[in-house]
């Protein structure tokens, strides 16, 4: 504990202020997002972002790459290879793919007709 102290003594202002503002955004995430607050803290450090593709298994990988290319390049404006995305197949998406941006999602799902028509 006191070479944390000593280490603290030993910073300027602006090093207490950015300790200080990295504490409250540690702090705000992990109250806000639970369990995904590591990750999205970590990503905001190196300002990395993280491309998923939730599938429906009955669709190839390769379909859902060129569904979700399409998206990428229209709705984020980015255009990327198939090597940084990841793939997931699920069965409760009911077709089609969710294409995701770090949390942004554009759902061409099924399940989302299903929910707007049961409502």
């Amino acid at each position: 504990m006191s070479d944390i102290k000593n280490s603290i003594n030993n910073l300027d202002l602006n090093q207490l202020k950015q300790l200080l503002s990295e504490l409250k955004l540690y702090k705000d995430l992990n109250k806000q997002l639970w369990n995904r607050w590591k990750d999205l803290y970590n990503r905001l450090k190196t300002w990395e972002r993280t491309y998923l593709v939730e599938y429906f298994p009955v669709i190839s990988e390769d379909l859902a790459y060129e569904i979700s290319s399409k998206v990428y390049k229209e709705v984020f404006n980015v255009e990327i290879q198939k090597d940084n995305i990841k793939f997931l197949p699920k069965d409760t998406i009911l077709g089609w793919v969710k294409v995701y941006v770090d949390d942004k999602v554009v759902d061409l799902s099924y399940q989302k007709i299903e929910k707007m028509i049961t409502k």
